[in-house]
């Protein structure tokens, strides 16, 4: 079963926003849609990109770490203007990355609890 989907833009939501109509009638009928046919509607944000201070807080780590690894090409990102911002899935996978490390740092610890150090 394929569930419909409506995806905003934050540039067509913006207050003072010319295409606010547009938007708006499109939702309503989205939502009228959805209840005529019996189903609920679900309203969420999903995050697209994070500023390097985001990110550096998001992975415990100094903003100017984040802006070096970003400028040495470790870690994606896109310029927006004059400043760079790193894609959502991009902070996941560094993410991913430091908890996957901290737990095999963590097991060895507690193998070595459990089986002594050979």
């Amino acid at each position: 079963m394929i569930t419909p989907v409506m995806t905003l833009a934050p540039e067509a939501v913006r207050s003072g926003s010319a295409t606010a109509a547009v938007w708006e009638k499109a939702l309503i009928e989205f939502v009228r849609q959805a209840s005529n046919e019996g189903k609920t509607v679900v309203v969420s944000t999903d995050v697209e990109t994070m500023t390097p201070q985001e990110v550096a807080r998001g992975l415990n780590l100094s903003r100017s770490t984040v802006s070096r690894r970003i400028a040495d090409g470790t870690i994606q990102s896109v310029k927006i203007g004059n400043r760079h911002h790193v894609p959502y899935p991009e902070f996941r996978r560094l993410w991913e990355d430091s908890m996957g490390k901290a737990v095999d740092a963590s097991m060895e610890d507690i193998e070595a609890e459990l089986f002594g150090d050979d």
